[in-house]
This record gives structure tokens, C-alpha cells and sequence, in this order.
């Protein structure tokens, strides 16, 4: 996996630097993200009133912001702990160090397996917030002889699961291995995604993110012609946006200790939309728009390239995806109801993150952001620990580790731990 010399524009300090700050952005952004998972924003603003939410080191004057409620759900947690989100972020990174620099779908399946039953290794605690979706794929008998298979079996029959967010906190750390081969990312992203989730909603967004977080490294896109000539603008978000346009989702809290988060179904009226008050960034919406375009034959021409093999044979189907794909991440106005939200929750992360990703950060102001962004998402409630980790990984490879606020990261529980697993995974670039 050592970097190829001229394969990138920047150096190689700088690209461990992103890669850092991705992978203790998706740390931080999960576990921020269970002090509200599950709950709607009804319940967030309860809980929380208008926030912020007190995490990590934040001193403990009552500025530094409001505590962690310890319901049912979040008691199983330890203080400033992460879930299964960024623990199955780091079972890649251990797959592809014991690899050689390569990612192996079949390795990881196996990890996977073995981490939902006995827990991540040196850890010494129970895995907990596993998806439905997941959960359901590892259960089956032959899941460890035939992962791809399995996963389309459950496809097929749990109807109502097929698109969560499960798969997409995985993708973004699949940007790095060959991050100069955008053939080797795609199908990294791809096998991966489908371990647990074949559905082609799922995949594309795993591929968008994986791509984006490659391309980043890399350098290029970042000084191409920006597609769009008109003035910045702010655009709609697909999270802080009115109560009829993309709402997360949540539910009530469960009645008893379970390891398995609230279930989200419905939501409500925003907390907070300081987000929505920033403009775009029209560089790297112009990525992110070049990379849904590169890849949008996952959905418009299915099943015509051996990497983007999908399931689903319903062309109009897989046609009202792809609208639906451009209208969540980029297209304005933005008018998608909370019924569509309910059933592509993938989409909604993805959209989430592509949103934040794309807001205009003064220069000298990047650590400032990254919190007031985070915690706008994570204030919405919903599947906050998946929205939070997809958003914090997109986030902190666009500012760097060095910029990321450091009173939350040596705040996280383990982080001694945790900078000595990515130490070691960036000595291999």
C-alpha cells in the first residue's frame, strides 16, 4: 500500500494527515452520535434543548454544553465511548494491515463475523448498535461459506431493511488502500458494501464516499473547473431543512437493556440550522457531483459492469434511485417527504455527509467547524451514530487530523489505544 511516487499532488505528509483526521473523524462523529441515536428531534430537544452537546474534554463550565442523558440505551455505553460503527471502520483496518496493504472481502466477512459475537480484540467490551440489517446477514448458517449470496437472500426477503445505513460507515476508509487506482476503490467499496448490503442504493453511496475520500488523496478534482459559474449560494440540507423535506427518522427508546439501538421511524421540527446558513463550496461540490456522475451507471445501466452487480432487475425502480440520489445530494430546491426519507435512510447519510462536506470553512476556522457542523448533525437525532461517523470521516479528511479538535480526541475513551491502531495503519502509505 506505500504510495507510489507522482500518483498524488500532494505530499505524503499532508495525505496521512487526511487520513488521520478521516478515521478519528468517523470515531468522534459515532460516538457524539450516540448521545441522540434513536431518538426524534422532539426527544433531542427535551433532552438537549438547542445544545451543544458536552463530549470529549469540553471544560465543565456551562458553556462547554449539555451532558449525555444515560437512558436505557446510552447506559451501556461508557463515557465518551464509540459503537459498532467505528469498530467495524477499524476491523477494516486491521483486515487490510494483515493483508498487506490489500482489502479482502472474505477476510473481513470472517472479522466481522467473529467481532458481532465475541467483540473487537483488546478492546474488552460486548459489540453494541449493530444494524438490523447486519445483524439479520450474520445470523444466517452459510454467511461465512458465501457472504454475497447470503446478504441477497436477506435482500430478498426483509424487504424493509434493505437500504439502512449499516454498510456506509465501512466505505470511507476503503478510500485509501490504492487510493491512485480508482478501479481497485471501486471494487473494494463494492465488495465490501455488498458483505451485508447488496442493494444498489447502498452500494452506490458506498462507492460515492469511497471515491470521494480517493480522489481527495489524490489531489485531483480540487483545482478543476468548477461546473456551475453563478455566485455561491446556500443550498437546501438534507438533514436541517423544514420538517416536509428530509427529516431523520427516529423512534421511541427501548423499555429494556438491549445492545441494539432505537429503531428510527419518524421526525419533527429542526433543533438548529446553523449549517444552513453556510455557503457551498463550489470546488468540492463540483466533486462530489463528478463523482456521482462517474458512478451513476450503478443505477441508470445496472448489471453491464462486473463490479456493480445488483439484485434488483426493476429499471424504473432503479431510475427513481438515481433521482432520488441527485435530489438528496446536490439538486435544489430540494423537496423529497419524510415517507421516501423512511425508506432510504443510506441516501439520507450519504446526503448528510455530502452536505457538511461541501459548506464553505474559512480559512483558520477548521476546527471550529468540524464541531458546530458534527453537532448539527448529530442534533437531529435519527440514525445520529451512522449519520454522525459517515459525516465526521468526510470531514476530518477534508481539514486533517491536525486540525480536528483535540479536547475531543484525547477525550475519547481509549485514545491512547486508538492513535497506536492508526499509527501503525498510516506507517504502511
Amino acid at each position: 500500500m506505500r504510495i507510489p511516487s507522482g500518483c498524488s499532488k500532494l505530499e505524503r505528509a499532508i495525505i496521512i494527515d487526511r487520513v488521520k483526521g478521516m478515521i478519528f473523524g468517523a470515531i468522534l462523529g459515532d460516538s457524539l452520535g450516540l448521545a441522540t441515536e434513536g431518538m426524534s428531534r422532539e426527544q433531542v430537544q427535551k433532552a438537549y434543548s438547542n445544545g451543544p452537546i458536552r463530549f470529549g474534554m469540553d471544560d465543565d463550565q456551562e458553556s462547554a454544553g449539555v451532558n449525555f442523558i444515560r437512558d436505557t440505551f446510552r447506559s451501556l455505553f461508557d463515557e465518551n465511548d464509540f459503537g459498532d460503527d467505528a469498530e467495524q471502520q477499524l476491523l477494516i483496518l486491521f483486515s487490510i494491515q494483515e493483508n498487506r496493504g490489500t482489502f479482502n472481502y472474505k477476510d473481513y466477512a470472517t472479522r466481522l463475523y467473529n467481532y458481532s459475537n465475541r467483540g473487537m480484540r483488546g478492546l474488552d467490551k460486548q459489540p453494541l448498535g449493530i444494524k438490523a440489517t447486519t445483524k439479520s446477514v450474520l445470523s444466517r448458517p452459510h454467511f461465512l461459506e458465501s457472504p454475497h449470496p447470503t446478504a441477497i437472500d436477506v435482500w430478498r426477503k426483509e424487504i424493509d431493511t434493505r437500504d439502512d445505513s449499516g454498510s456506509l460507515v465501512r466505505a470511507a476508509i476503503l478510500g485509501v488502500p490504492k487510493f491512485w487506482d480508482g478501479t481497485t476503490v471501486i471494487q473494494n467499496s463494492a465488495e465490501c458494501c455488498r458483505i451485508t448490503h447488496p442493494d444498489p442504493r447502498s452500494v452506490i453511496s458506498s462507492v460515492i464516499v469511497s471515491t470521494i475520500v480517493a480522489r481527495m488523496l489524490r489531489g485531483q478534482d480540487l483545482e478543476m473547473e468548477i461546473l456551475d459559474s453563478s455566485q455561491p449560494s446556500p443550498l437546501p440540507s438534507p438533514l436541517l431543512s423544514k420538517p416536509n423535506q428530509l427529516p431523520l427518522s427516529s423512534t421511541k427508546l427501548p423499555p429494556t437493556p438491549t445492545s441494539t439501538p432505537p429503531t428510527p421511524t419518524s421526525a419533527t421540527t429542526p433543533t438548529t440550522k446553523w449549517t444552513d446558513s453556510l455557503e457551498t463550496d463550489r470546488v468540492l461540490m463540483s466533486l462530489v457531483r463528478a463523482v456521482i456522475d462517474a458512478n451513476k451507471r450503478i443505477l441508470t445501466a445496472p448489471n453491464t459492469d462486473p463490479l456493480f452487480q445488483t439484485p434488483e432487475t426493476d429499471a424504473n425502480l432503479m431510475q427513481e434511485y438515481f433521482e432520488q440520489l441527485i435530489k438528496t445530494c446536490y439538486q435544489e430546491p430540494l423537496q423529497l417527504s419524510p415517507q421516501l426519507l423512511h425508506e432510504s435512510h443510506v441516501f439520507s447519510c450519504l446526503g448528510g455527509a455530502s452536505y457538511v462536506f461541501t459548506r464553505v470553512i474559512p480559512k483558520g476556522s477548521e476546527t471550529e467547524y468540524f464541531k458546530r457542523l458534527l453537532m448539527d448533525i448529530v442534533m437531529q437525532g435519527g440514525h445520529a451514530d451512522a449519520n454522525g461517523s459517515v459525516a465526521g470521516a468526510l470531514l476530518g479528511l477534508r481539514i486533517g487530523y491536525g486540525c480536528l479538535p483535540s479536547e475531543w480526541v484525547v477525550g475519547l475513551k481509549r485514545w491512547e489505544w486508538l492513535e497506536d491502531r492508526v499509527e501503525e495503519f498510516c506507517e504502511m502509505l
